[in-house]
């Protein structure tokens, strides 16, 4: 079952980096699909395409910054893994978990779809993000294609590719969302 469009436009750019099909490869250290999206760097290594539509593998490295406005995947579960550095994720399910958690190097985190979350970073780090099959081009739909192997730079989206970027992969932004603290 295919949540996101398999003829997703926003991989074109990229097209040729990963195989697009669910056949064996190898990623050197920094190759990937790569995009800017604010101040942290996303690298696709891992697409719907590569995994018959079971899931998505990325990184996100970021040096210490704001914290990223509230949203809620509503087709998504996505996990945060620290490969190195120290991040604090919120979560709220809106009933009864509310939770901020300051991650470091080896932890973990999971969100299911439909919870409102949202993270900062606070020193140079990488984390290691698992998705939902065909999310990982989120990242693509919001940032700026780049060819860099650590976060340099901002690129801030118009708010209307944001919300076009939301709607077409299930995310709506909360930026008035209060978390318990």
């Amino acid at each position: 079952m295919t949540i996101f469009a398999i003829d997703d436009t926003d991989k074109a750019p990229f097209a040729g980096i990963l195989p697009a099909a669910p056949k064996p490869f190898v990623l050197g250290n920094g190759e990937g699909e790569k995009s800017l999206v604010f101040d942290q760097l996303f690298t696709i290594l891992l697409s719907a395409d590569e995994t018959e539509d079971q899931f998505g593998a990325f990184t996100m490295q970021g040096n210490r910054g704001d914290r990223i406005p509230a949203h809620t995947h509503l087709k998504t579960h996505e996990i945060f893994y620290v490969v190195d550095g120290e991040i604090t994720v919120w979560m709220d399910d809106t009933a009864d978990y509310h939770s901020k958690t300051t991650l470091t190097t080896g932890d973990f985190a999971y969100v299911p779809a439909g919870t409102v979350h949202a993270f900062q970073i606070h020193n140079s780090s990488k984390v290691f993000g698992c998705g939902t099959a065909g999310f990982e081009r989120f990242f693509h739909a919001m940032g700026q294609k780049s060819d860099l192997t650590e976060p340099a730079g901002i690129y801030v989206p118009d708010f209307e590719v944001m919300r076009a970027a939301g709607e077409k992969y299930a995310t709506v932004f909360q930026p008035d969302f209060q978390f318990r603290d």
